[in-house]
């Protein structure tokens, strides 16, 4: 009896085997990613506490560390299954990013195809941070997330992901590319509660590449009232009731290098709080806000060896409070030199610079570059010494 279930667990194991064996031989899967540390000096870090230099070591002064898992799989001549999972952590402590989530920086999966485009579904970036984010320094591997526009505002550093979307893009024709996302809810009889949706495109010409994209948030929020099973749980940038983003920009090549520009406004309805910052959240009083921002770049390789990146953004805020209208005001410069070592490896050395203006009646205290805590006044230097390492 025990010899015939034997042999027949053996016979339904080939079987498996067998069967399993074309996908296995065909598939392919590979392991990726980055790590990036350094020592950073920020002029003030002293927040409510008075002005308080700081040395810190820091992961991600640029970008954020991350281990990449993604696989492709052919299924006939033209169409692909395809996925990709992306877990950030921090190299100093080892913890996991994204509010701790395993893989919180990207986790979809979907089809692509040269005729057709590519459909995906899960955890995605919305059309802005594919169209535009390359035009900017923020985001990029030439400035990063020390140059992202005030508080991230705009999503041009990724800090915001959309849960339970659906994406699709089309393929390059004739120099454009559409986009196109919608984030689901999932609450019953709550459609618009905390969904998201985005679209975008790209158009490419001669040396000049260009790309626009819009996206809006219903109703994201961290609370705890909020519906966390929607599009952007908690790690919401803001707490409003709807936020509005769009952005367009370019980026000239030229010889070894190339000028961008980004111009973006984010608006957003009754918002309570800002959360996508180092430290605490500020918080606001249900006011209506608008930030527009406009950023000029250049990257340039001196050497084959050795790239310069600097930008300059400034950014109008329009904070509607209770008390009155406020028109906030943020200048920030910077600058990043890169010496590659290897195809894989470069050392880094950036200096960033932040004025913050007419702050007095919004809520906000004082300059804030982002992955670093909020200055106690108006101003905020941050100096930067780093290595990355792509595996």
């Amino acid at each position: 009896m025990h010899i015939k279930q034997l042999n027949l667990e053996i016979r339904l194991i080939g079987v498996a085997i067998a069967f399993a064996s074309p996908a296995i031989h065909a598939q392919s899967v590979r392991l990726s990613g980055s790590v990036d540390a350094g020592i950073a000096y920020v002029s003030d870090s002293g927040n409510a506490n008075g002005h308080q230099s700081a040395w810190q070591a820091k992961n991600g002064d640029i970008n954020i560390s991350r281990w990449i898992l993604s696989g492709t799989e052919p299924l006939s001549s033209d169409l692909t299954a395809i996925f990709t999972l992306t877990n950030g952590f921090s190299v100093m402590n080892g913890n996991a990013a994204q509010q701790g989530r395993l893989f919180g920086f990207q986790a979809w999966m979907g089809l692509t195809s040269q005729r057709a485009g590519s459909l995906t579904m899960g955890r995605q970036f919305d059309e802005v941070v594919q169209f535009v984010e390359p035009f900017s320094l923020g985001g990029t591997s030439y400035g990063g997330a020390g140059f992202a526009h005030v508080y991230d505002n705009d999503n041009l550093d990724n800090y915001t992901r959309i849960n339970n979307s659906v994406k699709y893009v089309t393929p390059l024709l004739g120099g454009v590319k559409l986009g196109a996302l919608y984030g689901f809810s999932n609450a019953g009889g709550e459609f618009a509660n905390n969904r998201a949706y985005s679209f975008g495109f790209s158009y490419q010409y001669g040396n000049l590449d260009t790309g626009a994209g819009y996206f809006q948030l219903d109703h994201a929020s961290n609370l705890p009232t909020a519906n966390t099973n929607g599009a952007v749980p908690a790690g919401a940038p803001f707490n409003a009731e709807r936020q509005r983003t769009w952005a367009a920009g370019g980026l000239y090549h030229f010889g070894r290098g190339g000028a961008g520009l980004v111009i973006s406004e984010t608006r957003l309805d009754n918002a309570t709080s800002i959360n996508n910052v180092a430290d605490t959240a500020i918080r606001l009083t249900g006011d209506d806000v608008r930030f527009d921002n406009v950023e000029v770049n250049v990257r340039y390789y001196v050497t084959l060896n050795w790239n310069v990146s600097a930008g300059y953004t400034f950014t109008l805020g329009r904070f509607a409070t209770p008390t009155g209208v406020r028109y906030p005001k943020w200048h920030q410069a910077g600058i990043v030199s890169t010496y590659f070592l290897s195809p894989s490896t470069d050392v880094y050395v950036e200096t960033i610079y932040q004025r913050a203006n007419q702050l007095q009646g919004t809520g906000i205290q004082g300059a804030q570059i982002s992955n670093f805590s909020r200055a106690s006044g108006a101003n905020q230097l941050v100096a930067a010494i780093g290595l990355r390492h792509r595996f």
